[in-house]
């Protein structure tokens, strides 16, 4: 997560490979370790290895990609060992959950302090890519906030347990980070869902009860905001457009967020009809141009589960549902504390962002750190005197 942050950035290079060397870490202690992880983190941990293995074979037989090249490209599969490395620290050192979430804390404000300073004053990184020459501006909104959002979603699940306001107000400022540059639209619809879900799970508790008072006033102070102001109405009009994926073609869209995507869903439907099993791979942005074509705007993480049709095809799709249906069985069960409740609803929010991000595969590091981290907090798997 810390990385991430980095991504675009002048000093994505440099977390590149650190990230690298810390996984090829974490793949050695795999090996020599074994028995130190359930079934079920092994389970997920060779998902990784073998997707990216057919990513970078596929990459291989349909664009001639070198595997060099291929492994690049998919190095975010790799970086699973880095998850396995943290695991190993986490038991080796018997780390509780609660310090784990106190230094999280700590570093996440920090990040949030990055974010809105970039906001304010609209800095940004300027980057030149080494490998297309391109220029890339790496302004506020395009910094990761998987650590904030992870925090939000932590706040609010100590709000609901804690029934404190204050981890509400906590919660709800760090969900704003992901607006501070621009409003995005799937993650605010998100964000009220997981709420939505959080309370709807934990209706029994008095927090779930005592927030609606502030929800209906919140209603009012909204809608009151979006009809009888021209920012209100700017906004309302976004959400509108954005609708008119489902109806319209992109030439009939009065946004170019929204058309954009309308455009990259027809071309990754065109490349997965080439290669429906596997999909197409990821490939290296210097190769960009032997898979879409030259000078075209495709970026996968625009367009979701059209992407990883893209990219993996049906077997991507069904690693997808896979991914879905592991969330949808943790929802169903009871969450003992703040720290397994914030963990299920981090991958309730991952899997439904990801429908529009693809980010749960993109990003399968994440998914994996946050399966990893639940599995701890509800089995503990193993202790430092069976790690000697």
């Amino acid at each position: 997560m810390l990385f991430n942050v980095f991504k675009l950035t002048p000093l994505s290079r440099i977390a590149t490979y650190l990230l690298v060397v810390l996984s090829t870490i974490g793949h050695f202690i795999f090996i020599l370790k074994p028995k130190m992880f359930s079934k079920s983190i092994k389970f997920w941990y060779y998902i990784g290895i073998v997707t990216m293995l057919i990513s970078m074979t596929t990459g291989y037989l349909y664009y001639s990609q070198s595997f060099f090249a291929g492994f690049v490209a998919n190095s975010n599969f790799y970086n699973v060992g880095s998850v396995i490395l943290c695991v190993y620290l986490f038991l080796k050192n018997d780390i509780s959950l609660s310090r784990l979430f106190s230094l999280l804390i700590k570093v996440s404000w920090v990040n949030l302090g990055l974010i809105a300073f970039m906001a304010i004053t609209n800095f940004a990184f300027i980057n030149e890519s080494e490998l297309t020459g391109n220029i890339v501006v790496v302004h506020a909104g395009k910094i990761s906030k998987n650590l904030t959002n992870l925090i939000a979603i932590y706040w609010l699940s100590l709000y609901l347990f804690k029934s404190n306001y204050k981890y509400l107000l906590f919660s709800l400022l760090f969900f704003a980070a992901n607006h501070f540059y621009d409003l995005q639209r799937v993650i605010f619809l998100v964000t009220l869902l997981v709420i939505g879900i959080g309370i709807l799970k934990m209706r029994k508790f008095k927090a779930a009860r005592k927030v609606v008072i502030p929800a209906l006033f919140s209603i009012v102070f909204v809608s009151i905001f979006l009809f009888n102001s021209i920012q209100g109405a700017t906004i309302f009009k976004k959400f509108i457009e954005a609708s008119k994926v489902f109806t319209e073609d992109s030439n009939s869209i009065d946004d170019s967020s929204a058309a954009i995507r309308v455009y990259e869903v027809g071309i990754a439907l065109n490349k997965f009809k080439q290669h429906p099993l596997f999909g197409n791979g990821y490939f290296r942005a210097s190769d960009a141009e032997k898979v879409i074509g030259k000078d075209v705007h495709f970026y996968i993480s625009d367009i979701g589960i059209f992407g990883i049709l893209f990219t993996l095809g049906i077997f991507g799709i069904f690693l997808f549902l896979k991914q879905l249906k592991l969330v949808w069985m943790q929802l169903k069960i009871k969450q003992k504390n703040q720290f397994q409740l914030c963990l299920v609803l981090s991958l309730f929010f991952l899997m439904i962002s990801s429908l529009i991000t693809g980010k749960s595969i993109n990003v399968y590091p994440y998914f994996f750190l946050l399966f990893t981290l639940l599995k701890l907090s509800i089995h503990p798997i193993m202790r430092i005197k069976k790690l000697k």
